[in-house]
């Protein structure tokens, strides 16, 4: 009977380079398929695109018109946030500070969607994927 003490019977030489291998792979795939840092966040208000605002920059805050009332969105030094909203749940405010490209912000009651976008169209730094 083999048990997992004896030796060679659970780890091989060859286990320790596999190891080595898969760890490898995936500390490469957390560095090479980051999202890169969003330019600019997006504000649609009742499904029309409100407005946008650089994400460079101070903090400063705006205030949404909204269909409950006004939200207090804060934009600058490379993320957009919502600090108070009329909302009976606050969700959109404890989706806190978001700063990746495609990043959202959803008040359902106020019909509010903010979203972060990257570099242009056309640039190569916004392209996700290409498949042929």
């Amino acid at each position: 009977m083999i048990t997992m003490f004896q030796s060679g019977a659970f780890f091989r030489p060859l286990d320790a380079a596999l190891v080595i291998l898969v760890t490898a792979a995936s500390a490469w795939g957390f560095v090479a398929f980051r999202v890169s840092a969003g330019s600019k966040a997006v504000v649609y208000i009742a499904n029309a695109k409100y407005a946008w605002y650089e994400l460079s920059g101070e903090k400063h805050q705006v205030d949404l018109p909204t269909r409950i009332g006004p939200v207090r969105l804060e934009v600058g030094e490379g993320a957009a946030r919502v600090l108070s909203s009329p909302c009976p749940n606050k969700i959109c405010i404890k989706t806190g500070k978001v700063a990746r490209v495609h990043g959202e912000i959803v008040c359902v009651p106020a019909h509010l969607l903010v979203v972060i976008e990257g570099p242009e169209a056309g640039s190569k730094a916004g392209v996700d994927a290409i498949t042929y």
